[in-house]
């Protein structure tokens, strides 16, 4: 073999070496990659994905712990707010109770007051309306005086009016009887009719010639006799329920004109 048939199989036999090696190399390579790298890129990106769904689970746990404290809070808050709110409820409650039994106590002590005292009348005013001899019409004085005596009436609240007939000493006994009850009568109706005293407020009677204010043996006398004694009385309820007693020249008499026969 001459000498370039020698270099040409060296040159082969590198080449073949050079591909042989290289061919290896890259067998290498794949294998490396294949059975080694990728197993733990696998293995890394599980390893990731499971601390990541942890991360996750854990942040939803600490979420939730803290949407479950913040609304045990406000159930707290809320719960004590009513308790509070509760409390002055019944503290209110309270508060009214005792007023409404101290009121009690009080209307208690007054009515027994009253109670105690409602059968002890007193004469509170007093007015004589007079009349003319055999007569028991009630001329415009007369009805005047009623007027002003009602009128004491409307701050009262707990009384009666007795109106009691009287006559002078002429005529029979039993006519007298008669002819006092119809005055009395006269001045009942006057006063309910137009006045609006309450009938059930009034006791009439009448007496005749008994009782006498004065002398039937004068004319001034037997003038004062013929009369109806209106008399307002009420229980002594410390002064409340009373009002002014009237002096003397308010238990006005009906001057008669001149002449009149008595």
């Amino acid at each position: 073999m001459n000498a370039v048939g020698k270099f040409n199989g060296i040159a082969l036999g590198g080449i073949v070496f050079l591909t042989l090696a290289s061919t290896g190399c890259l067998a290498t390579r794949k294998y490396v990659q294949t059975q080694a790298v990728a197993p733990m890129q696998a293995n890394i990106k599980t390893v990731d994905q499971k601390v990541d769904t942890k991360t996750q689970e854990l942040d939803q746990r600490i979420s939730d712990v803290d949407h479950r404290a913040e609304q045990g809070y406000s159930e707290a808050s809320s719960k004590a707010e009513a308790a509070g709110q509760s409390a002055q409820k019944a503290n209110d409650a309270a508060q009214g109770a005792q007023q409404t039994a101290n009121q009690g106590v009080t209307m208690a002590t007054l009515n027994k007051r009253d109670i105690d005292n409602i059968d002890t009348y007193k004469p509170v005013k007093t007015e004589n309306v007079l009349f003319d001899f055999n007569r028991y019409n009630l001329n415009p004085d007369n009805q005047q005086q009623l007027d002003s005596f009602a009128q004491s009436l409307d701050s009262m609240k707990h009384y009666a009016v007795e109106v009691k007939g009287f006559t002078d000493s002429r005529g029979s006994k039993e006519y007298n009887l008669e002819l006092s009850q119809r005055r009395a009568d006269t001045v009942v109706r006057y006063l309910t009719e137009n006045d609006h005293v309450p009938l059930i407020k009034i006791h009439v009677l009448g007496l005749g010639e008994a009782d006498p204010a004065a002398d039937n043996k004068t004319s001034d006398g037997r003038k004062q006799n013929r009369r109806v004694e209106v008399c307002i009385v009420a229980p002594d309820l410390g002064g409340a329920n009373q009002a002014a007693m009237p002096s003397s020249s308010q238990s006005t008499t009906n001057a008669l004109p001149a002449g009149q026969s008595r």
